[in-house]
C-alpha cells in the first residue's frame, strides 16, 4: 500500500509548469491553465449550486457527489492557479470525470425524455487527451477511450439502471436539459480555443527564429576544453540569440522547434560559417593558432544529401585550418544506415576535419558501429559526471567508457565538470580532457583569447559566482 501511494504522489508531479509567454512549452502550459482554471470555475459554480439544490430538495445522496464535483473543481483550480499543471490535470481527468459519470447514473428520465448529465463528458475527455497528448499509453489513451466508451453506453441507454429512490429528482426537466447541453458545448468551444491558441503559439514562435536568422540576432560563445593543468586546448562553439526585445534567449527554448521545423538546418550551416571564420581569424594570432573549435551538427543537417559538400565549401572559403575543426554528433544522427553516416565522415575526415560523439551512453549507437566510424573523440556525458560522487554505477560507466576510449584509440573529454571533486575523480578514472563550468562558463571569442593568454590561473576567474551562472544558463549547453 505504501508503494501504491508513493507512486500516485509522484505522479501528480507538484512541481511548477514552465509558464513563460516566450517558450512554445510555456504558452502551450499558460492554455491548459487557462482551461483548467475555466473548467475548474464552472465545476464550481455548477455543482455548487445544484448540491444546494439538493439539499434544499432533501436529496442528501445527489447532494453529496455534487459537493464531491464542487471539491474536485475547487481543487483543481487552485493547483492551476499554483502552476502545478499536471497535478491539476489528474484531478479533471479523474475525480472530475467520476463525479460526472455519476451524475449521469442517476440521470434517468421519464420515458420520451432526453438524458443531459452525461454531454457534460465530451469537454473532459477532450480536455483529457489535449493535456496528455504526450505521457503514456494510461492518460494519452485510455483514460480519454474509457470516457468516450462510457459516453456512448449511456447515451445509448445500454447502462444499468439505479434504483428508482436513487434516480435524480430532476431528471428529464427541460432547464436541465438546456443546462447541461449548454455547458457540454461551451466546454468543448473552450477546448478547441485552447487547442488553436497552442498551434498559433508554435506558429509564433517559429516566425520568430526565421526573423532571428534573417536579423543576425544568433551569436556564438566558446566554452574552452582544458587538459588536467588548465591548459585550453580548443573550445565548443555555443549557439547563442539575443532577441531584439526580449534579451537572450537559451537554446533550450528554441532549438528543439528549429530541428522539428527543419530551421535548424539553414541555422547549422550559419554556426559552421562563423565558427570557421572566426578559426580563420584565430590562425593570425600565435596566441591562439593552434586552437581547436568543437560544432554541434544536428541529426537533420547531418542527414542532408549535400551535407559533405557544404562543409567543404565552408572551410575552403573560410580560410580555416580543416585539422583544427572537429565536428560533434550526437547518438540520434546516427540512427540512420551507419554506411551512408560512415561515408560522409570518412569523406570530411579526407580534408583533415576530426569527428566527436557527443552524449556518448545517452542514446542509440552500439559498440560496433562505434568501432564502424571513424571518430577521434568520445565526449562523456555530462549526466554521469553530474552523479559521480552520488552514484557508484556513473563512476562505473564513466570508467568503463575511458577504458573503451583507450583500448580504441580514443581521445576522451568529460564535459559538465562542475566541481573540484569531479575533477579529482575523473583524473583517477585516467580522464584527461575536461569542459565545463569548473573551469569556465562560455564566452565570446575575444574573451576566449585573454584567458588563453592568462594561463590556467585566468579560467577559475571565469566563474566568480558560480552557482547562479551555471543554473541560469545550465540549459543553453
Amino acid at each position: 500500500m505504501p508503494k501504491i501511494l508513493s507512486k500516485i504522489f509522484r505522479n501528480l508531479d507538484l512541481s511548477r509548469a514552465d509558464v513563460s509567454e516566450w517558450t512554445p512549452a510555456g504558452r502551450y502550459n499558460l492554455r491548459i491553465r487557462l482551461l483548467i482554471v475555466y473548467g475548474g470555475a464552472v465545476t464550481v459554480a455548477v455543482s455548487a449550486a445544484w448540491c444546494v439544490f439538493y439539499l434544499l430538495y432533501g436529496a442528501l445522496f445527489h447532494a453529496t457527489y455534487a459537493g464531491l464535483s464542487a471539491l474536485s473543481g475547487a481543487v483543481m483550480m487552485l493547483l492551476a492557479l499554483r502552476f502545478h499543471l499536471r497535478a491539476a490535470a489528474i484531478v479533471m481527468s479523474h475525480a472530475v470525470l467520476v463525479t460526472t459519470l455519476l451524475g449521469s447514473f442517476f440521470d434517468v428520465p421519464p420515458d420520451g425524455q432526453v438524458r443531459a448529465v452525461h454531454f457534460n463528458l465530451f469537454p473532459i475527455v477532450a480536455a483529457t487527451f489535449l493535456v496528455f497528448s504526450h505521457e503514456g499509453l494510461y492518460l494519452r489513451v485510455l483514460l480519454p477511450a474509457f470516457g468516450v466508451l462510457s459516453f456512448l453506453v449511456i447515451s445509448l441507454g445500454m447502462a444499468p439502471l439505479p434504483p428508482q429512490e436513487l434516480v435524480s429528482p430532476v431528471a428529464g426537466l427541460t432547464a436541465v436539459v438546456w443546462l447541461h447541453t449548454i455547458t457540454g458545448i461551451l466546454g468543448l468551444c473552450v477546448v478547441a480555443i485552447a487547442l488553436q491558441t497552442s498551434v498559433s503559439a508554435r506558429h509564433a514562435m517559429e516566425g520568430e527564429i526565421r526573423r532571428a536568422i534573417a536579423r543576425g540576432e544568433f551569436h556564438l560563445q566558446y566554452q574552452p576544453q582544458a587538459d588536467a593543468g588548465g591548459r585550453i586546448l580548443g573550445a565548443e562553439a555555443l549557439l547563442r540569440w539575443k532577441h531584439g526585445k526580449k534579451g537572450n534567449i537559451p537554446p533550450g527554448e528554441f532549438i528543439p522547434l528549429a530541428e522539428e521545423t527543419g530551421l535548424i538546418i539553414p541555422i547549422g550551416e550559419w554556426v559552421l560559417r562563423t565558427a570557421c571564420a572566426q578559426l580563420a581569424a584565430w590562425a593570425a594570432s600565435p596566441l591562439t593558432a593552434r586552437l581547436t573549435v568543437s560544432v554541434n551538427v544536428s541529426a537533420s543537417q547531418f542527414r542532408q544529401p549535400d551535407f559533405v559538400e557544404q562543409v567543404r565549401s565552408i572551410v575552403r572559403l573560410s580560410g580555416a585550418r580543416p585539422e583544427l575543426l572537429k565536428l560533434e554528433l550526437t547518438e540520434s544522427a546516427l540512427a540512420e544506415d551507419a554506411e551512408i553516416a560512415g561515408s560522409k565522415m570518412r569523406a570530411l575526415k579526407e580534408l583533415g576535419i576530426s569527428w566527436s560523439l557527443d552524449d556518448f551512453g545517452t542514446g542509440y549507437s552500439s559498440l560496433s558501429t562505434l568501432k564502424q566510424l571513424p571518430f577521434d573523440q568520445l565526449k562523456i556525458d555530462q549526466s554521469f559526471v553530474r552523479d559521480l560522487l552520488n552514484d557508484d554505477r556513473n563512476l562505473a560507466i564513466v570508467s568503463t567508457i575511458l577504458q573503451l576510449g583507450q583500448s580504441l584509440g580514443l581521445e576522451i573529454i568529460a564535459e559538465g565538470v562542475e566541481t573540484q571533486a569531479q575533477f579529482a575523480l575523473l583524473q583517477q578514472a585516467g580522464c584527461s580532457s575536461f569542459q565545463g563550468y569548473l573551469f569556465s562558463r562560455p564566452v565570446s571569442p575575444g574573451s576566449l583569447a585573454d584567458l588563453i593568454e592568462q594561463g590556467p590561473a585566468g579560467l577559475r576567474r571565469t566563474v566568480p559566482d558560480f552557482a547562479p551562472m551555471r543554473a541560469a544558463e545550465l540549459a543553453t549547453t
